[in-house]
């Protein structure tokens, strides 16, 4: 089953995919599009915290959901933790450790044994948001 990221962002949307759970052994690759976006953002400010909703649309549990600044080559702990957020539901997430840099790498994992990576979110701009994961 494809997986969908949603992410409403000002007047953009992104839309991201990764690789179907029936081929586990192929490679996550994912993709995002921007509509009206300019070809280069300029970096926000810095932040203390950002704050979105997390949905699960789809028909599978979300198990872990990490998020790391995008200079990073390693993702940081599990935000989620021991919560995991089933289908259907919807978590609040939070990034409280003084956001430096806005552009963040995302990564969803879920029970089927799916997973989808986005690139580049400019985590700002989702702030107060609803992120919404679809199949």
């Amino acid at each position: 089953m494809i997986k969908h990221l949603l992410l409403a962002a000002a007047a953009a949307t992104l839309l991201a995919a990764c690789g179907s759970g029936d081929d586990a052994a192929a490679p996550a690759a994912a993709a995002a599009t921007a509509a009206d976006a300019p070809a280069a953002a300029e970096p926000a400010a810095e932040v203390a915290e950002v704050k979105f909703d997390l949905k699960n649309a789809t028909s599978f549990t979300l198990t872990h959901l990490y998020m790391s600044p995008a200079a990073s080559d390693d993702w940081d702990t599990d935000i989620l933790g021991e919560q995991v957020v089933a289908a259907g539901e919807t978590a609040e997430v939070s990034i409280d450790d003084g956001v430096e840099s806005c552009m963040y790498d995302l990564r969803a994992d879920f029970d089927d044994g799916d997973s989808i990576d986005v690139r580049g979110v400019d985590v700002c701009k989702i702030e107060g948001t609803t992120v919404t994961i679809s199949e």
